[in-house]
């Protein structure tokens, strides 16, 4: 070796290789050629050079003799002593076996060279041949002393096998090899449950059976498919204007009302049914949000919207259930290109004929780079991911003397239809939104400016994934040939803007879709597990309930949870199917405004009487206020629609809910740049900065560009 010159870390590490060889007079030989060739990476190290052959070693016994399940388990330098793991069975009772692994030591340079001699094959054969030590002693323990573990009379095979994934014990390990088989007879008690609710009620485990209308049908489904702004809703639209009967599922509030309004200005009356609103205008069509699903009826035509959020953590059970459970002759989907797998696979689930149209989108979508803003362009959005960014973002601009419309989660969906009748309209040159806007508002946008590509989704502060920026920036350019622009107002948030144009959407795997439990469910585990509260039963829904399909798997939301814990403190006189359906109240409990008056209300209706809404609400306060006042509502009318007789205050709900958005609207039409605010910029690249920020700079400069 050359000492003069520095050698390379890969070079050190070969020259070591060989030398190993040579030490072991395996140089020239098949599994010398494979350990050279072996990479090497930086935390590859030189004193590590025989536990790589020795690893590689038992992987060339493994690759020959791929159904003897041998692995490696580790290397001891001060010995020299492989740990060769080989798959053996305890057997627990007639006909169920626990697999284990049973470790054998074994000498690596003995068993390299008896490798290169008699070949990976042969030697693989030798060890399979060996019968594991260590067994026989646990199964006489199990006879002589049989656990005394619930589940042990009734355990099966299937039950051991769930409790040795991922990976078998090791047969050394006692203390494992008894934790696993108490592990499977708790498999074998959740089955035995199980099997008797199923007994019980057929439809139990298999989902799909949920929905006894739809099963009874072959369905057509007919997906709709390609990126914003190409034209699938339009033709979902068309065919339920045309169809006998019809039910559109959509999303939001706001999205029903407008799709309602196109079919009236189709010819088609239609009903409005939400979760705090029925509009009943028509017997045979309906616009819904996608939970107010009826699966009772059977349509001649059902739209489902926006197919992807079946994959959102807080809402997609809904979809999932309204794509299993719409009984409709043809049923029509729309979304992202990328769904297109999902779809399949549901369709396969429920038999359905598939039919898939991809469309194109009807303008090109761009990325126009960063955006100066003190020349912000008309019919511009700025996107922003809070109340309070969006608010200050208004301030902003219209201190430059730009009229601001803003539409964000936290406005009631009147407000928010308002603030986009105020742009598309001309009373306002731009419109400062959260990511509300990338559903149920179609917009005359030229294009979207990004003020930031981060947001904080109710856990972690994360960065927005690229079908979620697909998603608000396809909002720009509506329209047939329209060129959408999409901006950024730093150097990192348009890099991920063009990284997201430039990237094929993905979705998730096929099994993470949720299915939320049904009132049978409810019912079921109440009766047979004697269980009075309903906490424990969602509980055992979700996480001892499988179902086999492969595709779902039972949800219960966090909210959900913490409401039923109210329902059942506040509540308990209720049926477990009301409790149930009071636990699913859409109200945010972290907010202690809600909590109490939620708790308040349970207490009322626990005891047969009327809920008044409190009139400690009023429609003078400022705009927080006011938004409560109006959530408030939303969470009375929701609850008036499922228990009338209890609250029945609807006439001074109503009253109060138009007089708090005549409230919001007026205060939102007010110029807030005329309050003093002081404008600042980043000092180092001129950026506008929130007036809020307690920075110099903006965070692109204060992180020097990077990601």
């Amino acid at each position: 070796m050359d000492l003069e010159r520095e050698w390379t870390h890969e070079e050190v590490v070969t020259g070591a290789r060989q030398s190993l060889l040579a030490e072991l007079g395996l140089e020239d030989t098949e599994l010398a050629d494979a350990f050279l060739r072996a990479p090497i990476g930086p935390r590859v190290r030189v004193g590590g050079v025989r536990s790589s052959l020795a690893r590689l070693t038992v992987e060339q016994l493994a690759a020959a003799a791929p159904d003897a399940g041998l692995r490696f388990g580790n290397y001891l330098e001060p010995s020299d002593e492989i740990t060769v793991l080989l798959p053996a069975t305890v057997t627990l009772q007639p006909g169920v076996a626990l697999p284990v692994l049973s470790p054998v030591l074994l000498k690596l340079a003995v068993l390299a060279i008896d490798v290169v001699t008699r070949g990976p094959a042969a030697v693989a054969a030798d060890l399979r041949r060996r019968k594991p030590g260590g067994t026989a002693e646990v199964e006489r323990r199990l006879r002589e002393t049989p656990p005394r573990y619930e589940g042990w009379g009734v355990l099966r095979q299937v039950d051991v096998n769930r409790a040795a994934e991922p990976q078998p014990p090791l047969l050394t390990d006692r203390k494992d090899v008894f934790h696993r088989i108490r592990l499977a007879c708790t498999h074998a008690v959740d089955r035995t449950l199980l099997d008797g609710l199923a007994e019980r009620n057929p439809g139990f485990l298999d989902y799909l059976q949920c929905f006894p209308v739809a099963r009874g049908l072959k369905r057509k489904v007919v997906a709709w498919l390609g990126p914003t702004n190409s034209g699938k809703t339009h033709h979902a639209v068309l065919a339920l204007r045309d169809a006998p009967t019809g039910m559109y599922l959509g999303p939001l509030r706001l999205l029903a009302l407008e799709q309602r309004d196109r079919l009236v200005e189709l010819g088609r009356p239609c009903s409005l049914i939400t979760g705090e609103e029925r509009d009943i205008t028509s017997d045979t069509h309906s616009a819904r949000t996608v939970e107010m699903t009826d699966f009772s009826r059977r349509f001649a035509v059902a739209v489902i919207d926006e197919i992807q959020l079946a994959f959102d953590r807080d809402r997609g059970w809904a979809w999932v259930a309204a794509y299993c459970g719409v009984a409709a002759d043809t049923l029509i989907v729309t979304g992202p290109d990328a769904t297109e797998p999902v779809i399949r696979r549901l369709a396969e689930l429920c038999g359905d004929q598939l039919e898939v149209h991809h469309r194109q989108r009807q303008g090109a979508l761009k990325y126009e780079g960063l955006i100066d803003w003190h020349h912000l362009p008309p019919r511009t959005a700025v996107i922003g991911f809070s109340r309070t960014m969006v608010l200050e973002l208004k301030a902003m601009f219209e201190s430059r003397g730009q009229r601001v419309a803003v539409i964000y989660g936290g406005l009631s969906p009147e407000v928010r239809r308002n603030e986009a009748r105020r742009f598309r309209e001309g009373e306002a040159d731009i419109v400062c939104a959260t990511d509300a806007i990338g559903l149920g508002l179609n917009l005359p946008l030229d294009r979207v400016a990004f003020y930031e590509t981060d947001k904080f989704d109710g856990e972690i502060n994360r960065r927005l994934d690229p079908a979620e920026i697909m998603q608000i920036a396809g909002r720009a350019g509506r329209g047939p040939g329209a060129t959408g622009w999409v901006a950024a107002f730093s150097a990192r948030d348009g890099r991920r803007i063009e990284a997201a144009l430039a990237e094929a959407q993905q979705m998730p795997p096929l099994n993470v879709l949720p299915a939320a439990p049904t009132t049978m469910h409810v019912r079921a585990i109440a009766d047979l597990l004697k269980l009075e509260r309903l906490v424990p039963i969602l509980e055992f829904f979700r996480t001892r309930l499988t179902f086999p399909a492969g595709t779902f798997f039972p949800d219960v939301q966090d909210d959900v949870f913490a409401a039923a814990g109210l329902v059942d403190t506040y509540a308990s006189s209720l049926s477990v199917e009301q409790r149930y359906t009071l636990a699913c109240t859409p109200l945010d409990l972290d907010e202690h405004l809600f909590r109490s008056t939620f708790a308040e209300w349970l207490e009322l209706l626990d005891a047969e009487k009327t809920v008044a809404f409190p009139r400690r609400m009023d429609a003078a306060g400022g705009l927080e206020s006011l938004e409560e006042t109006l959530k408030l509502t939303t969470v009375y009318r929701w609850l008036a629609l499922k228990f009338p007789e209890a609250f029945n205050d609807g006439r001074y709900v109503e009253e109060l809910r138009r007089e708090a958005t005549e409230q919001t609207q007026a205060i939102l039409r007010r110029n807030w740049g005329k309050q003093g605010l002081t404008r600042r910029e980043c000092r180092q690249c001129g950026r506008a900065l929130l007036p809020s920020s307690p920075y110099r700079t903006c965070r692109d400069c204060y992180a020097g560009g990077s990601e």
